[in-house]
């Protein structure tokens, strides 16, 4: 079992500090919370995957099939790193690779029925997450932090791909 006290004490230390004053610390800080919730909630579900391997998931539910050039993009990782994770994902059959006919070097990469199967849970998790992060903010005060924070997502990704 994981000390939950750690996090908490780290963060109260955080909260402390002069960083505290800036955003990009804090959010950074959010971001890490909001993905170790997102790794309680798969764990909890009985998922047996990992974020990142419910990223990969998800992006080829919206992108049908994509090679693993354009996946390790959407998803913001290594290459190297994606395919550890997809030889994991298709090990347990959640995804395929095919080589690209239009380029034998390249592999296409899609999901099986079961990891289709997968993407409803996933949003419901999600769905879950949201709700402990946004608990005690109003509605318009969610969509205010959202419009806030677009400008600043856009501004931050120039020659990236922010969807990821």
């Amino acid at each position: 079992m994981v000390d939950s006290s750690l996090p908490r004490e780290a963060a109260c230390r955080f909260a402390e500090s002069p960083l505290a004053e800036k955003l990009g610390p804090v959010l950074l800080v959010l971001g890490r919370l909001v993905g170790r919730r997102l790794e309680q909630a798969l764990a909890a579900a009985g998922l047996g995957i990992t974020p990142a391997q419910a990223r990969v998931l998800v992006m080829l539910h919206f992108h049908d099939t994509l090679n693993q050039q354009a996946l390790a993009a959407v998803t913001d990782v290594e290459p190297s790193t994606l395919v550890r994770t997809l030889d994991v994902l298709e090990r347990e059959g959640l995804v395929v690779r095919e080589r690209d006919p239009a380029d034998r070097r390249a592999y296409q990469v899609r999901l099986t029925p079961a990891g289709q199967a997968r993407v409803p849970r996933l949003f419901a998790l999600w769905d879950q997450v949201e709700k402990d992060l946004s608990e005690g903010l109003e509605e318009k005060d969610q969509r205010a932090l959202r419009e806030l924070l677009e400008p600043l997502i856009e501004r931050m990704s120039t020659g990236e791909t922010p969807c990821g």
